[in-house]
């Protein structure tokens, strides 16, 4: 029976995901939907200890489909023993999600030091390029199911298309994750290979290392990202809404939408999921 608009569903079972940073923040909340939807889930952190509660934070009759895994997603050798686990364990993977990132502060370029551009470029580019290609491998030796071999669906930011969002390092960061979406989209979907990226705005997540103390971002950087973002427009309950604030769930379900099998017409498009800051 053809599949319909009404009758497509966001189901996941059988269907196993890697989600990069999946321990704390939007990637928790990632893998929480996508157990929710039947899926098998390899959450990925470097933390240990948000790791090693991540067991106990999921519900019970998920516990058999989620695997906590440490890996640090720039390490070659370390995200191709990942791929060759998780598909040793649940026998093909079927979508990879890179959501893991660090932030820089909002430091502009003449204050930016070098090791605040070195690790945003290797934490939010480079990472995503190694697990990227180590899917794509696996993804190229797998069977086509229905046409589709795999999907690879990248957390970007709203600070991959405008200047001031955020500081230099991540802002150019993100850039490159934008190129990296669209070249992979362009030379891999005829070959049955899907890849996306969302693009939200600011998120109550862990990624600045837990810290969200606001004193320490940079004045001038603050400022310029405070100008279209504000926190509340309207009352709650009454017709208002976040602008430029993304609730962690409903960017989850965004992701879902975008990686079930009824979207697989949708390859290499970035979709916004700020609560409309992108049209500011």
């Amino acid at each position: 029976m053809q599949e319909t608009v009404t009758s497509m569903s966001t189901s996941f079972s059988s269907k196993t995901v890697i989600v990069t940073g999946g321990a704390g923040g939007l990637g928790f909340a990632i893998v929480q939907a996508f157990l929710a939807a039947g899926a098998n889930v390899v959450a990925t952190d470097i933390q240990d200890t948000l790791l090693d509660a991540l067991p106990a934070a999921v519900e019970a009759e998920h516990k058999e489909r989620l695997l906590p895994y440490k890996c640090d997603s720039s390490d070659d050798a370390g995200v191709q023993k990942l791929v060759s686990d998780t598909v040793a364990r649940f026998g093909r993977l079927d979508i990879l999600v890179n959501n893991a990132g660090i932030l820089d502060k909002l430091l502009p370029l003449a204050e930016c030091t070098r090791h605040v551009w070195d690790s945003n470029l290797l934490v939010n580019l480079t990472g995503p390029f190694v697990t990227s290609q180590n899917a794509v491998r696996q993804y190229l030796s797998q069977e086509l199911v229905n046409g589709h071999r795999g999907t690879i669906l990248n957390v970007i930011s709203t600070a991959g298309n405008h200047g001031g969002r955020a500081g230099v390092a991540y802002t150019a960061s993100k850039h490159g994750l934008v190129g990296l979406t669209k070249s992979t989209a362009a030379f891999y979907g005829p070959k049955g290979i899907r890849s996306v990226g969302i693009m939200p705005g600011a998120m109550p997540t862990n990624i600045s290392g837990g810290s969200h103390d606001f004193s320490q971002l940079h004045p001038e950087g603050k400022a310029l990202s405070g100008a279209t973002c504000q926190t509340w427009q309207g009352e709650p309950g009454k017709g208002g809404w976040n602008l430029g604030i993304s609730p962690l769930e409903q960017v989850a379900k965004t992701v879902l939408v975008l990686c079930s099998d009824g979207m697989n017409t949708i390859n290499g498009a970035l979709v916004p999921t700020d609560m409309g800051w992108a049209a500011v």
